[in-house]
């Protein structure tokens, strides 16, 4: 009787003791969610009492489990065999992080260390727009096309390379409020590094108007730039009046014809084509 008291008593222990298998789902660039099947208060039956969930950039075991980062966001233990889950968030980007966790009764008896895991967080992302470009000028303007120079931004902010770049022009003042109704141009040249002096001739205008151009430049996250600086200009009247084709050399003489009253001289126009 006392040796299967004894042995009921180490197998009542053994169970209390039996591990939380843990996964890793989603991953952010600062979170990982960390979801389990979570066990009884009695081994598998009744309701645990609380979680301790750890994690750390190094590998955790049963002997530094405690030294590791407690995550204090971890859900109230529901009944055996339910998948629980909490994000663990505040996290470093691009980092590789452990994880492992124990459950306890209310006495409170603590289940072994759970199976250790390990996910890497994504890299940040790019918030950082390319720097709005000021020094847009008109170099040339012809009566259909007006040749624009100006000095490259970078991806991030004022540094890198920014990917791609947004011309154009309208009739009216360009400003950031009515930018989207602004003419678009296409063929813009690819961005240069930072500091590099790009030109591009904007095609297909009217003489004698006056333009209004802007530039934006994109990242490649995305991220536009603020607008340029809005420069203007009218294009030229470069066409000359047509040549005369039809040049003739005039003169006049006096004819007797008796005029109208038979007397007075009859003035007489004739013309003669140039070279004949």
């Amino acid at each position: 009787m006392r040796s299967t008291s004894i042995a009921l008593t180490l197998l009542f222990v053994g169970l209390v003791g039996a591990t939380v298998t843990a996964q890793a789902q989603t991953v952010t660039y600062n979170s990982i969610t960390v979801s389990w099947t979570t066990p009884g208060d009695d081994s598998l039956s009744g309701t645990a009492s609380q979680f301790d969930l750890r994690y750390s950039t190094s590998a955790i075991t049963a002997t530094n489990f405690s030294s590791a980062t407690r995550w204090t966001g971890t859900p109230t233990p529901a009944a055996p065999g339910t998948l629980q889950s909490t994000a663990v968030t505040g996290l470093l980007p691009n980092t590789t992080y452990f994880f492992a966790i124990k459950t306890a009764d209310e006495v409170p008896n603590w289940a072994g260390i759970s199976n250790v895991i390990s996910r890497t967080t994504l890299a940040a992302p790019d918030l950082t727009r390319p720097g709005p470009i000021t020094t847009v000028s008109v170099t040339n303007a012809t009566e259909t096309s007006v040749s624009l120079r100006w000095t490259a931004v970078g991806d991030d902010s004022l540094t890198g390379t920014a990917a791609s770049y947004d011309v154009r022009y309208s009739t009216a003042p360009i400003t950031a409020t009515n930018w989207s109704s602004a003419t678009t141009v296409s063929g813009e040249p690819n961005p240069g590094s930072a500091g590099t002096t790009e030109n591009f001739t904007v095609p297909g205008l009217t003489r004698q108007t006056t333009y209004y151009f802007a530039v934006r430049a994109t990242d490649d996250a995305g991220n536009v730039s603020a607008l340029s600086n809005v420069v203007s200009t009218t294009t030229p009247d470069q066409t000359p009046p047509a040549a005369i084709r039809d040049l003739v050399v005039g003169f006049l003489w006096l004819g007797w014809h008796g005029g109208f009253d038979g007397v007075t001289p009859q003035i007489i126009t004739a013309n003669r084509r140039s070279g004949r």
